[in-house]
């Protein structure tokens, strides 16, 4: 069974602005959405990304959201199911919420290779707007873009974008300003318990393998396929 963790909740009359501080301020990636003491809805940083540039003023009941999904136990099957299922990157269950992390960092894995899970990774490169890295990941539905030029630079999140903002309230600099100077790589020999340890050490969503990148959303896709 997946424990997950205490839900945390906003008002659906907050703006996308507000609920973007209020992320960053409890350094979570998500919240719950609540109108009129009822779940209206999940706001993650999806939602954060999407509406940032032009409607980062408009109240959270006024946006579209990501459905708040809830199962009817904690076990992997059940919750990812529901989330390669229902499109979505959370679960409720009771009084907590499970997300891709809680299943990726508690699920035993095995010593197949995390390779195996790669895919090509859209990029930019340093001096590419911040703006247009938005519109990139918004539209590719993406929350990770490695920052390469003649090298590895570093990695551009989601979570970057969103905590620069809430500090800076300025989107008009570069990609090189607000990315995390470093990419963790695994090799091509790296096991899937080594590449989930790594992840979970460093707090991050994502790896590289060369060009290539592996996210939660691809560990939650490989044990679908496998339960």
């Amino acid at each position: 069974m997946i424990e997950g963790s205490e839900i945390i909740s906003i008002s659906c009359n907050s703006t996308v602005e507000e609920a973007i501080f209020f992320m960053k301020r409890n350094n979570i990636r998500r919240i719950v959405v609540i109108c009129e003491d009822k779940i209206e809805g999940i706001f993650t940083v999806d939602e954060a990304l999407s509406n940032l540039i032009y409607r980062s003023e408009e109240r959270l009941g006024k946006i579209s959201l990501k459905p708040a999904i809830k199962v009817k136990s904690s076990s992997y099957i059940d919750v990812v199911k529901s989330m390669i299922e229902q499109d979505v990157d959370s679960v409720i269950y009771k009084n907590k919420i499970i997300t891709e992390k809680d299943v990726v960092f508690t699920y035993e894995w095995g010593d197949e290779y995390a390779d195996s899970l790669s895919h090509e990774a859209i990029s930019v490169e340093g001096f590419t707007s911040l703006v247009t890295a938005i519109n990139i990941m918004v539209k590719q539905k993406i929350r990770h873009l490695p920052v390469i030029e003649r090298e590895p630079l570093g990695m551009l999140s989601a979570r970057d974008i969103l905590y620069y903002y809430s500090e800076k309230l300025d989107l008009n600099v570069s990609v090189r300003d607000v990315m995390t100077p470093k990419i963790i790589e695994i090799n091509k020999g790296t096991t899937m318990t080594e590449a989930v340890k790594i992840m979970k050490e460093n707090n991050i969503g994502s790896l590289m393998t060369g060009l290539k990148i592996i996210t939660l959303r691809d560990f939650i896709k490989y044990i679908y396929r496998h339960i």
